[in-house]
């Protein structure tokens, strides 16, 4: 893999301020130590089913774990092995739109890292804006933009960092964020050729995250379509917060539908949660060759 940023103890310090008590509410529940962190996306979680699970933690037991509230989104901690790898599976998150405070929404990443993770996958459905893309394609991403527009939340990111930036210069967020992919791209181009090998279809783009809920008018997917090839409202706080923990990153897109360009297209929730159970077998095996190669 390509570099990775060791988090300092003045930034473990940080993390464990903001999720040291659940993590130790968790850990009552289980000694697992994982390797990699999983997050399924929108409708997502039939991708890792036939993967049994060593232990499921119901989330709701753990006091103060924020719960997603939208379909598609469910509250368990799965602790299961993909490809040899031992990974903490979240079947589902938190979204800002929902209301949830940054910190809330980047809950699984931390708590990933505090029980061992060197790697994140995550997975998501999202609008397809390439004319040549259709429902139910996959996409890997080979970089990400972040339209949130929530200045406060991205602080609040890049002071995690801060204290420890006269101790390793490398973890200035600003300068990681802005220099290089926060997608690891020697990871992508690892799971590129397994993909291949294995007859798995996948195009490679940048995913483009808006804090939402609405989906796009026509006038934004033309503006939108202009800087990536497909968008969604997740994944992009998530990656730089685990490059940030010094993980890698790999993510991967399922489309679920194709933003419209002059015509108003009635999208539902409804509508991506079924095209992403159709398309799960792929996305599953976009989980399977990162952990593979990880």
């Amino acid at each position: 893999m390509d570099k990775n940023y060791t988090p300092s103890e003045a930034l473990a310090s940080v993390v464990e301020q903001h999720y040291g008590a659940i993590y130790r509410r968790i850990r009552q529940k289980t000694s697992a130590v994982v390797e990699g962190i999983v997050i399924s996306g929108s409708g997502l979680n039939a991708a890792l089913e036939h993967y049994a699970a060593e232990e499921t933690i119901d989330l709701h037991d753990i006091e103060g774990f924020p719960m997603p509230t939208v379909k598609g989104h469910s509250s368990f901690l799965r602790i299961v092995t993909i490809e040899g790898k031992r990974v903490a599976h979240f079947t589902g998150r938190c979204h800002l739109y929902e209301g949830f405070s940054l910190q809330d929404s980047l809950a699984q990443i931390a708590l990933g890292k505090l029980m061992g993770a060197r790697f994140t996958v995550l997975t998501n459905s999202a609008g397809g804006m390439h004319h040549s893309y259709t429902a139910g394609d996959i996409m890997l991403l080979t970089d990400s933009l972040n339209l949130m527009l929530r200045p406060v939340q991205r602080q609040w990111l890049a002071s995690l960092t801060q204290s420890a930036r006269q101790e390793r210069p490398e973890l200035d967020y600003f300068r990681t964020a802005s220099g290089e992919s926060i997608i690891s791209t020697e990871w992508r181009k690892r799971i590129v050729p397994v993909l291949a090998a294995r007859g798995v279809p996948f195009h490679q783009g940048t995913y483009i995250g808006l804090t939402g809920p609405t989906f796009e008018t026509p006038a934004e997917a033309r503006m939108y379509r202009k800087f990536g090839e497909a968008i969604g409202m997740s994944t992009v706080h998530e990656a730089e917060f685990a490059r940030v923990c010094g993980m890698h990153v790999a993510a991967c897109s399922l489309i679920t539908n194709m933003l419209p360009e002059s015509a108003a297209v009635n999208v539902s929730h409804d509508e991506v949660i079924h095209a992403a159970a159709i398309g799960a077998p792929r996305v599953a095996a976009f989980i399977a060759a990162a952990c593979g190669v990880a």
